[in-house]
């Protein structure tokens, strides 16, 4: 720095200058909120305009949301979208823990049962007659059979690598 000339110095002040002017400008446009937005907003009507595929995907999940509130709200305010009073005895309202009916167990009143193991029994039987509980059973068997020649298949896998290591060894 002591060695340095006068026009090298008033060159640096002058080059800083430059670089302080270019900052403020540069800090100026960046705060221009409103010519920024403007520009966005023009560069996406371009890119709507030149596929308008986001755009429609956007309105149709808007719209799909939409329904999907007012359907909601339409079945919220209907009897069937409410569980204190079902429509019907069902395999759903007897497993219910008032039964069906708000506490009106159909087969409790047919058979003058009461009590929890009615409740349990009548919710047995609906359970039989549902043909996806009896698919879920078979499928529940089947997997078990499976899992059962699974384990056998490794019993005698390792039998015979330990009758393996034994003749190596």
């Amino acid at each position: 720095m002591p060695m340095d000339s006068i026009p090298e110095l008033e060159l640096a002040n002058v080059r800083t200058r430059e670089r302080l002017t270019d900052s403020v400008s540069e800090i100026r446009r960046r705060s221009d909120v409103p010519a920024r937005t403007r520009l966005a907003v023009a560069k996406a009507r371009q890119r709507w305009h030149r596929d308008p595929t986001p755009l429609v995907a956007m309105g149709v999940t808007a719209a799909t949301g939409l329904a999907a509130i007012i359907l909601g709200a339409r079945i919220g305010r209907s009897p069937a979208g409410h569980l204190a009073q079902p429509p019907a005895s069902s395999a759903f309202t007897a497993l219910l823990p008032f039964g069906a009916r708000g506490g009106l167990d159909l087969d409790q009143t047919r058979s003058d049962r009461k009590g929890r193991k009615a409740r349990s029994k009548a919710a047995e039987e609906a359970l039989e007659g549902d043909p996806a509980h009896k698919l879920r059973n078979k499928q529940r068997i089947g997997i078990a059979a499976v899992q059962r020649q699974a384990t056998k298949n490794r019993k005698k896998a390792a039998k015979r690598a330990k009758a393996a290591a034994r003749v190596k060894g």
